[in-house]
């Protein structure tokens, strides 16, 4: 018999409605969860200008690999990226030559973490949350069991959140409407999309707490995933590179 899994909400308990899952094994998503985090300290400890631009090239190639978007797509990303190197350069009050590092460091360590969590949430974030959503929790005391059962649906809503981001921006730009002149029109622009994202992401997390609950939600009891995982080399390769890769960031502090 082949194993099932159910196909509603991500980690959902078992249901009527089942279909055949395959059964390749995937790197566990625990591994490339701690490789991530790894690499991610790395990029918000370190201070080597050189090491945050070679990360920030690099995520984001991989991400726009795994979205299949053109580089020119990336350029109201990278123009808000100069906005921020110039004003943390501008309004320092240092003199213009002390304060250019601090502030591309700051400008190069943005873009190198969405990159990352762009990758990661279209790549295996997913897997992770139904992963994390299979773990049984400790019901004592009360605060932890919250705040894990609170970070394990929040990473299975983050996916939808880069995804609802991404079409909001498309759906802006379908409407003639761009970023402004001056302050004053990107901040028209910023609320013209950050206010659609919040109200769809209201709407969303309400439909995601009303799918759990009719499903039989408990609070910290497991899910079921319908994964096949294990350890083994595959998974200690990745922890390995992300170590290493942590470890070359860090070198440049």
């Amino acid at each position: 018999m082949a194993r099932r899994k159910c196909n509603a909400v991500p980690g959902s308990p078992q249901s009527d409605a089942l279909t055949p899952v395959d059964a390749t094994r995937a790197v566990h998503p625990a591994a490339l969860l701690l490789a991530c985090s790894a690499a991610g300290l790395g990029l918000a400890l370190t201070g080597s200008i050189p090491a945050l631009a070679a990360a920030a090239l690099v995520t984001g190639s991989l991400a726009l690999q795994v979205e299949h978007r053109p580089f020119r797509a990336e350029l109201p990303l990278l123009g808000l990226a100069l906005i921020v190197f110039a004003a943390h350069a501008l309004l320092s009050g240092a003199p213009l030559g002390q304060a250019a590092g601090p502030a591309a460091r700051i400008a190069l360590r943005l873009l190198a973490l969405l990159y990352l969590l762009r990758w990661a949430a279209r790549s295996f974030l997913s897997g992770a949350a139904r992963w994390a959503l299979s773990l049984p929790l400790p019901r004592r005391p009360r605060w932890l069991l919250e705040a894990l059962e609170s970070a394990r649906h929040a990473l299975t809503l983050t996916p939808r959140a880069v995804q609802e981001a991404e079409q909001q921006h498309i759906a802006l730009r379908a409407r003639g409407l761009r970023p402004g002149v001056g302050a004053r029109g990107r901040s028209r622009y910023l609320a013209a999309w950050v206010l659609p994202f919040l109200g769809t992401m209201l709407r969303l997390g309400e439909s995601y707490e009303e799918a759990l609950l009719v499903r039989g939600y408990v609070l910290g009891a497991p899910r079921r995933s319908g994964q096949v995982l294990a350890w083994g080399l595959r998974e200690a390769a990745v922890l390995a590179l992300g170590a290493l890769v942590a470890a070359a960031l860090l070198r440049g502090i």
